[in-house]
């Protein structure tokens, strides 16, 4: 903009009308009898480019571009982006048209004077897709959205209207929208397949009275927020019966594209709504719907909830090539007894029976050493002495396999055996989450029992029996009931539910179990002792290469301490 605003000045300067010509522009001209020399023209030149320009508000032209969330795109046969999208800085209103996908509005460039946006069809928009804009007022979602991700518009202090006039297949959740103090209207006008927000934002949108719901949602985050649609509602409404059907044809050409990222797996979860509604309306979009679900499921895992991937699991298998005895230090071992004298732990696991014991000692780990994934373990040999004191000089705490490792050493030290399992994901090579618990050993019941110090959490059947992973594993996997125990928490800070825990966190945790062959005080990591290998329990077809030996004998891997399997 500055450069072609220069070009035109040194034009009407040194080649333009003479002073005193009647096409001459007084502006420019009143200054030419000043200009006795080439120096002195470029010394105007430059005075009158600076005032101009600064006159036009230093108004430019912004390029927006794909953002790249994708590398491919989410529906074959439709491009990323339009080759160019330009709007001025100084524009008031935006229109952008039917695009797969968009990118946060602020990362292009500021646009200080918009008042209001409008946008066309979209595959997918992203979290604070709009963001601080300063005068924005009013923003029209006109097309349909695929899907958007929570956090949706923040900081927009003069933002008074939000309407979404097309349909929605799916959203993020929960947290909807943030610091928008003057929003007064949110409106829905068509359906939403699966919308995963809270509407009750008064902390964040305090003038904002709830949301107006002209459309029908069809599964909602809280159904005490907002209703969900019925049958006859649907059925009364021809207009939201063809806007279901352009949201099936929509997702099935998701569900059968090549590459279209995490979208397939977010609009399977959204066809698996969708399509028993229109089976139920006799509409002809659910046999295809259907269809396009069934191509999607045979492709792989990514539309599987991660219950589902374990109970496709392959079975186990005798495998007497597994002779790695299992290992368990006295209670005498000297950095054992260190431990227990230290935090007299003879207290705190008490005199009642063993599963009491193993439950006093569970709540204690986790009462003493506050987890924090972020943070690894702590510096030094990991033994309990060494991580509880480190937590406390740096105010800090640790991740899952510390308190875990903390835990199985303080059972030991009260002569009760005990490992720490590291369950790991199927996908171990692409989710590098995996989560670390304790099995202790109960004399009382004759087996291993699930103690996990980063939720004091423990597992049990309907009637109160503790279980041990491997249990827990099969009862998830044939609808068999499990029950996780009431005061399950994270850091003292909420409630965890079965759900939460078991269904998804776990239920993608169990696909493979490691432990150590030899549990003791230090069993890793810096230690002038020996130490054990790590053996992964595996279904059978699956290959773990982090760990020094695997198996798929379920019966040697979950031995008694005094077993005479070998």
């Amino acid at each position: 903009m500055a450069s072609k605003l220069q070009q035109i000045i040194e034009t009407a300067v040194l080649n333009g009308p003479k002073f005193g010509s009647d096409t001459a522009r007084p502006e420019i001209c009143v200054y030419l009898p000043l200009a006795k020399s080439i120096k002195m023209k470029k010394y105007i030149i430059l005075c009158l480019a600076t005032l101009l320009f600064g006159v036009a508000g230093f108004a430019k032209d912004i390029v927006v571009k794909s953002p790249g969330y994708f590398k491919s795109p989410i529906r074959d046969g439709y491009p990323l982006f339009p080759d160019s999208l330009v709007f001025s800085s100084d524009a008031e209103e935006i229109i952008i048209p039917d695009v797969s996908q968009f990118g946060r509005l602020r990362d292009y460039g500021e646009f200080p004077k918009l008042r209001k946006i409008t946008f066309g069809d979209a595959d997918y928009l992203p979290g604070y897709v709009l963001n601080d804009l300063p005068n924005l007022e009013e923003v029209v979602f006109d097309g349909m959205i695929g899907h958007f991700d929570c956090t949706f518009i923040a900081h927009c202090p003069k933002l008074r209207t939000i309407t979404f006039r097309g349909p929605v297949s799916s959203t993020g959740g929960p947290t909807f929208l943030y610091n928008l103090p003057n929003l007064e209207k949110v409106v829905f006008e068509s359906v939403v397949v699966n919308l995963g927000l809270d509407f009750d934002m008064h902390e964040y949108c305090p003038k904002l009275p709830g949301v107006t719901n002209n459309g029908a949602f069809l599964k909602v985050y809280d159904d005490s927020l907002s209703s969900v649609a019925t049958l006859d509602q649907l059925k009364a409404n021809p207009k939201q019966i063809a806007d279901m059907e352009r949201v099936a044809r929509w997702q099935s050409e998701v569900l059968r594209a090549k590459n279209p990222g995490f979208m397939r797996g977010a609009q399977y979860k959204s066809a698996k709504i969708l399509q028993p509604v229109l089976a139920q309306l006799n509409s002809a979009e659910a046999a295809n719907l259907k269809a396009s679900m069934e191509y999607a499921w045979n492709l792989g895992d990514d539309v599987k909830t991660k219950l589902e991937i374990l109970k496709e699991s392959a079975a186990y298998a005798p495998d007497p090539a597994m002779k790695l005895p299992f290992r368990y230090a006295s209670p005498s071992d000297s950095l054992l007894t260190l431990s227990r004298n230290r935090f007299n732990l003879d207290s705190i696991a008490g005199k009642g029976d063993d599963i009491s014991r193993i439950k006093n000692l569970l709540y204690w780990v986790h009462n003493n050493i506050t987890h924090d994934g972020s943070n690894g373990l702590a510096p030094g040999p990991r033994n309990l002495r060494n991580t509880y004191d480190s937590a406390r000089r740096d105010s800090c705490g640790y991740n899952c396999r510390a308190l875990a490792i903390s835990l199985a050493e303080a059972l030991l030290a009260e002569g009760i055996p005990a490992r720490y399992i590291t369950c790991i994901p199927k996908a171990w090579d692409a989710d590098n989450d995996c989560h670390v618990i304790c099995v202790a050993w109960s004399d009382s019941l004759g087996k291993w029992v699930w103690v996990d110090p980063t939720f004091a959490a423990f597992v049990t059947d309907v009637n109160g029996l503790m279980l041990h992973p491997g249990e827990v594993r099969y009862r998830i996997q044939h609808d068999l009931p499990v029950v996780l125990n009431k005061d399950a928490n994270w850091n003292h800070e909420g409630h965890l539910s079965k759900e939460e825990y078991i269904d998804y966190y776990m239920a993608k945790n169990l696909y493979i179990l490691q432990t150590n062959t030899f549990n003791q005080a230090e069993p890793e990591g810096e230690s002038s002792h020996e130490q054990g290998y790590h053996v992964a329990l595996v279904p059978q077809g699956i290959t773990y290469p982090n760990s020094d030996y695997q198996t798929t004998d379920e019966a040697r891997f979950w031995q008694s301490p005094n077993s005479s399997v070998k």
